[in-house]
This record gives structure tokens, C-alpha cells and sequence, in this order.
């Protein structure tokens, strides 16, 4: 993991040569502690990510989860720029503004079954495109920017995002799908890479899979992971197990929280334990909040083994079997609001659940069939059969007493506020003017590559990258430029560094987002 030098070494690298006096003002911006607002409402980050952890423990991390905030803020062009930052060693705020897959072409017998064809000329099967994995390290951001055009966020097909043992990560405003992900004819549903000139499996079709096991399950461990407005959804499949899961979550991880996602077009959505074996001390401490799940026609939203859940202002409609406090789980419940689905919440198979009862923050079902113990369908509709509660007295102040929310919304507000808000694109989170983006660059490109990365990056003939050439040294640059840091309570103009060219940047809540935020 190495996340104490690796946060060490990203400030060293931000603090280098000329440009210590632009770069030290960049730094004190982005700690600085502002709240990001529409409405009245705090986008921010909060639950289990926003805290540093508990003391003396390999997931203790001061100022809880930050991201690549003090790395370089760089833009990737392309899909091998994106893999190339995300898996260095290094501190990197990447910033992507348009839909990104391999772009090496495959076919296969039909979307839905995704069999690779004997023949990859086009003469038979339909086309689609090879897939891949980018192996996120330590300390990185992902911002996706909405076009602002259609209000569409960055689209990322087939490119599973996989976090192992890594920590102080934070993904915000883009979409993931798996959907037409090649595989082989035969053996599991693995994704099916081209790399040096032949196909490989790289592994499950999750679209993010978080977890921390590459070396021992029993003592490898992740966390401090922020996703939020984001969109995780599949086409259609020929069976339930075609796609993976959209959000997983697996072994020793902890200190996370999944705000205003949109998950939908799925089966299985979301796993948070891979076995009953799968259960440790203290696992799994995460929150979700104000999240849509939409038409999940099978289960896992999600289903949960071992750990603490906080589970507040969810909205479930249209879906199957929902969150499943399974072995050893224990979770506690505040203001959600179920419609339309089978069997939304239960705690009857070895979990343990509380439940806020305070007048208002009730749970809600609506034509729903199978509730717990002691409650209706608030529209009268028939009841299948009631489910019992295991009941704890657990709550997140329990486990951390600084613990805190930014919106606890009444039950009844659910529906409509998680319909505005939830899901990519939804808020701006980074300034889409064209002066806002970091331009490419090469040589930034160039030294991701070396950085020590977690997996080598492949080009888009699927050939192994070793060097990429560089650029113009940033010593040629003769023209100093202002470098802006917009903060939401105004615009500060930094003095400009004569021969340094620095890209316009925007930070709030120690994160790089957007210095005015806009509800679409």
C-alpha cells in the first residue's frame, strides 16, 4: 500500500523547483475546508469517507479521504492517458470530459451473450469493443465533465475500475457500463482484453470492484473511497450472470461512502462481502445515501456480509430483492423510501438492523410485497408475507463519534429529492469552461507511465507501452500565465510565476470541483 509515502512522495513532486510559489498557494486552497452548495444543500463529502479512521490502524488516514488533492491536475485525451495516471505512483487529479472505451474493435455473437467470434474480420457477429482494467493506486481523483451541451457526463464502456489495496480514492460525475463486454466461449464471464497481440481474460465484469487481496485476505486492506454522482448500469443479458456486479465491495475495506449514484439496467448490483467467509473485525464500514436504484430485476442493492452499513434517503423503485443484511451484518436504517419492489430490505438471514423510528424518518413502502415485521404499504396494497428483524442498537456515532451527515432528508422528500440529484450530471462538479481544463500533456503522460505504475498501460493496438516521447520542457515556456483558484465564495487571481505555465484549476472541500455548481 505504501499510502504514507506515497502521500509523502505527491508532496515532495507538487512542492519541486519554480514552481514551489504557485504550487504552496494551490496547496493551501485545496485544504481548505468550503463547503460545495446548491440549493442549500451540502454536496460535500460526508459518512464513513469523510473521517480519518481509527488511530494505531493501517486505515488511519488524516483528514479522511482527499483524493488526489496535492498531485497534479491533468486531463486525459485518451484511454491510455487515463490508465496511465490513475495507476501511478503519484497524486493525480484527473479530469476527463468525453465517453472513453478501448477503441480496439472485436466482435461477437450478439451483445447480450458477448461470445467472441471465431473470426474477427467482421465477417460474422456483431461489433463491439475489446475490454479492459485500470488498477486505480492511492491518492487519485476522477472527474467526469458533463458536456455542456447535452448535460451528458463521460461514459466509460466496457472498462472495469478495479481499487486493490488501495486507499484515498475519490470518482465523481461519470457513468459506467459493461454492457457488450466480450468474453470467451467457454469457462467464467471474464472480461476479455487485447494485449500484445492476443486476447486475454483480465478479470471480472464489475464496473467498479472495490477490494484487498493481492496478497492475503487476512491481513491486505483498502479504503477511504468517496463515489458519488455517478451512473452504473448494463444492457441487456442473456442471463443474470453476462455482467458482474456495478459496485462491489470485498475483503478488509473500510471508511467509504456512496452518495447520489443511479444504478439501474442491471441484475446483480451490488456485493459488499464475496462469502460468509468474508466477514472480519470491524469490516466494510461504509455509507450509502440518497441513492436511486432503478429497475434492478434481480438483487444485492446490495446484499451484505459482515461490516457496518449506514443506510439513509435511499430510493428503491421498480426492483427485485434489495439491501439483504445478511452474516454477521449490521446496518442501521434512516428515511427510505421503497416502491414498487419485491422484497426491499430485510435482516432475517443472520444480519442485525435498527431502524430509525423518529416521526419522519421512518421507512416508507409503496405496492410493495414483502415488508418487515410491523409495517403497510402506504397506498393499502397487499402484503405476501412479512419479514422478521434481528434488531442491534448499532449506530455510525458507535463506531466514530465525529461521525456526521450533510442531508437527512424526511422519508416522505425521498423520492423527489433523489430524482433531482442523483446520478451523473446532476450538479457540476467541475467548470466545464474550456479555460478550466488542463490542456494535455505529454511529458506529464510520459513520467505516468514510469511512475511505478500498478498494472503497465497498453496503446490502443493493445500493445505494451514502455516510453512515450515527450514534449516542450516546461523550462521553454517563456510566457508566464495566471493561474486561478476559484473557491464558491468568489475568484482569487494568483501571482503569475515568470516561465512556469499553469493550467486553471478549481478546488472546494479539499477536492478539486467547480466554482459554481448548477442543478440541469
Amino acid at each position: 500500500m505504501k499510502l504514507i509515502a506515497r502521500a509523502v512522495s505527491g508532496a515532495l513532486k507538487a512542492c519541486r523547483t519554480k514552481t514551489m510559489v504557485t504550487i504552496s498557494m494551490l496547496c493551501a486552497v485545496a485544504v481548505a475546508a468550503t463547503a460545495q452548495t446548491v440549493d442549500g444543500r451540502n454536496f460535500g463529502i460526508d459518512g464513513f469517507a469523510a473521517l480519518p479512521g481509527k488511530a494505531g490502524t493501517p486505515h488511519y488516514l488524516e483528514g479522511g479521504t482527499t483524493g488526489g488533492a496535492g498531485g497534479k491536475v491533468v486531463y486525459a485525451k485518451t484511454f491510455q492517458q487515463l490508465k496511465a495516471y490513475l495507476q501511478a505512483e503519484s497524486p493525480y487529479v484527473v479530469i476527463v470530459d468525453h465517453d472513453m472505451d478501448t477503441g480496439i474493435k472485436c466482435y461477437v455473437d450478439a451483445l447480450s451473450t458477448g461470445h467472441l467470434c471465431d473470426k474477427q474480420d467482421g465477417s460474422e457477429g456483431v461489433a463491439t469493443t475489446y475490454g479492459e482494467r485500470v488498477m486505480i493506486a492511492s491518492n487519485k481523483t476522477l472527474v467526469g465533465v458533463a458536456d455542456p451541451q447535452t448535460g451528458e457526463a463521460p461514459l466509460f464502456s466496457r472498462i472495469s475500475f478495479v481499487m486493490q489495496c488501495s486507499s484515498n480514492v475519490i470518482i465523481r460525475n461519470c457513468r459506467f457500463t459493461m454492457a457488450g463486454v466480450p468474453i470467451l466461449k467457454s469457462g467464467e464471464n471474464k472480461i476479455v482484453a487485447f494485449r500484445d497481440g492476443a486476447q486475454k481474460e483480465v478479470g471480472d465484469p464489475d464496473c467498479i470492484s472495490i477490494q484487498a487481496d493481492e496478497n492475503s485476505a487476512k491481513t491486505d486492506w483498502g479504503g477511504h473511497i468517496w463515489v458519488d454522482h455517478c451512473n452504473f448500469f448494463n444492457g441487456d443479458a442473456d442471463n443474470k450472470d453476462r455482467y458482474d456486479g456495478l459496485l462491489d465491495c470485498k475483503n478488509n475495506v473500510q471508511w467509504m461512502t456512496f452518495s447520489y449514484n443511479h444504478f439501474y439496467h442491471h441484475d446483480k448490483a451490488c456485493l459488499f462481502g464475496k462469502g460468509d467467509s468474508d466477514v472480519f473485525d470491524d469490516c466494510r464500514t461504509i455509507s450509502m445515501h440518497h441513492n436511486f436504484f432503478d429497475d434492478i430485476a434481480g438483487s444485492r442493492l446490495p446484499l451484505q456480509r459482515g461490516g457496518y452499513l449506514h443506510y439513509f434517503n435511499n430510493y428503491m423503485t421498480g426492483s427485485e430483492d434489495g439491501w439483504d443484511v445478511r452474516t454477521k451484518a449490521v446496518g442501521y436504517v434512516q428515511a427510505c423510501y421503497f416502491k414498487d419492489s419485491k422484497a426491499p430490505i430485510r435482516s432475517d438471514r443472520e444480519g442485525s438492523l435498527n431502524i430509525d423510528k423518529t416521526e419522519g424518518y421512518d421507512v416508507v413502502y409503496e405496492n410493495c410485497r414483502r415488508l418487515m415485521e410491523g409495517y403497510e404499504n402506504i397506498d393499502g396494497t397487499k402484503v405476501d408475507k412479512s419479514l422478521s428483524v434481528n434488531h442491534t442498537d448499532w449506530t455510525p456515532a458507535q463506531t466514530d463519534a465525529d461521525y456526521k451527515v450533510n442531508n437527512l432528508d424526511k422519508t416522505a422528500d425521498v423520492p423527489a429529492i433523489v430524482q433531482k440529484y442523483a446520478g451523473a450530471g446532476k450538479i457540476e462538479v467541475w467548470q466545464a469552461h474550456a479555460d478550466a481544463i488542463p490542456a494535455e500533456d505529454v511529458n506529464e503522460y510520459a513520467a505516468a507511465i514510469k511512475d511505478d505504475p500498478t498494472e503497465p498501460t497498453y496503446d490502443e493496438n493493445g500493445d505494451r507501452i514502455t516510453s512515450v516521447p515527450t514534449g516542450i520542457a516546461e523550462a521553454a515556456v517563456s510566457e508566464p500565465v495566471q493561474t486561478r483558484y476559484f473557491t464558491p465564495g468568489g475568484v482569487q487571481l494568483a501571482a503569475p510565476v515568470k516561465g512556469v505555465n499553469v493550467k486553471t484549476v478549481a478546488y472546494a472541500d479539499g477536492h478539486v470541483v467547480t466554482s459554481k455548481v448548477l442543478v440541469r
